[in-house]
């Protein structure tokens, strides 16, 4: 009788007793510049629904994309102030601010894109705490190695004297104006204009970015080698991220990985292969390849951009040499390389 009773009273104590507290949901607000088709949110939005996922629906996620919360050079900050969430923030777009990472936009570095974020990303996680300590690093990644693409032949470096190139980023720019090309200084969404104006006489890009912006039909001379890439990262305001429990922050480091910085590129690396082809099958469309003698005079060429992101990384006081001889490990662990 005793026992039917304790153990009538441990039921009803068990039935009593609060179920296990749920994480408090959180919905971060996602702010990135591209729109919503693009590429790299295709190849983002698995990553999205897998962070919803792993945090059993208390980490949701809202896409602000087309700089609605912002102008895409500000994308760094909105995530310092709290103003978005997680953003896409392109390191180039303010140039000088974070040297470390710029060793990405070097010429002649890598040689693809899912690669390359790899070893990018494994790289950088040493440095980030340092150079972006307003935020929360997630990840660092990279499109497709891009060349430039122009209205008459290239294909060495002497090519480039009297034409006007809009180059990617300053890095890029520094490096063109070495070689005696005139830089123009305007977005993607503005070259096709100043190219059939003859305004401009070529565009740095991925072959994505060509069909993106409308520009294949503007420029039809490639550079048949590649030559340089965007650095891009994903962060994470610190204001989002204090108010997230210890289940859910785990969930979001778990996802802010160089396995993610590889795949979620892997879609737009296949998209710039693709384009590759459809403009190589098109009769108007010329590729140079560059003699011997003519690759060595670019990559020749790179040497002082090399040197001043030296005295770069220097002058924020952090060991150049050891930086590069990591970069150098992690682009050869990923075979990342040219």
């Amino acid at each position: 009788m005793m026992r039917t009773v304790l153990l009538a009273a441990t039921a009803a104590t068990a039935l009593a007793a609060p179920a296990p507290a749920q994480d408090t949901p959180v919905n971060l607000r996602f702010g990135v510049w591209v729109g919503p088709t693009h590429p790299l949110m295709q190849g983002t939005q698995p990553w999205i629904e897998a962070i919803e996922e792993a945090s059993e629906g208390s980490i949701e996620i809202t896409l602000y994309p087309s700089s609605q919360l912002g102008a895409a050079v500000d994308h760094y900050d909105l995530a310092r102030d709290g103003i978005a969430d997680i953003t896409l923030v392109n390191p180039g777009y303010n140039a000088g601010r974070f040297p470390v990472i710029s060793y990405g936009e070097l010429p002649f570095r890598f040689n693809h894109a899912v690669a390359g974020s790899r070893a990018l990303d494994q790289w950088y996680r040493a440095y980030a705490e340092q150079e972006m300590s307003e935020v929360k690093f997630c990840m660092a990644f990279m499109h497709s190695p891009g060349t430039i693409h122009t209205t008459s032949p290239v294909s060495g470096p002497e090519d480039l004297e009297g034409l006007s190139i809009r180059p990617a980023n300053g890095t890029l720019g520094t490096y063109l104006s070495s070689l005696g090309a005139t830089t123009i200084q305007a977005s993607a969404a503005e070259m096709r204009d100043l190219l059939t104006r003859g305004t401009a006489d070529g565009t740095a890009s991925p072959y994505s970015s060509l069909a993106t912006w409308g520009i294949a039909d503007a420029a039809t001379h490639h550079l048949d080698l590649p030559m340089y890439a965007a650095n891009f990262v994903y962060v994470i305001s610190p204001l989002a991220w204090n108010r997230m429990s210890a289940a859910q922050q785990a969930v979001m480091e778990e996802h802010c990985s160089t396995d993610w910085a590889g795949r979620i590129v892997d879609l737009w690396a296949e998209e710039d292969l693709a384009e590759r082809a459809v403009l190589e099958g098109e009769a108007a469309h010329v590729f140079a390849t560059p003699s011997d003698a003519q690759r060595e005079a670019w990559l020749a060429a790179a040497e002082p951009a090399i040197a001043r992101w030296r005295a770069q990384v220097e002058a924020a006081e952090i060991d150049a040499a050891s930086a590069e001889a990591a970069i150098g490990a992690a682009i050869a662990e990923n075979d990342a390389g040219l």
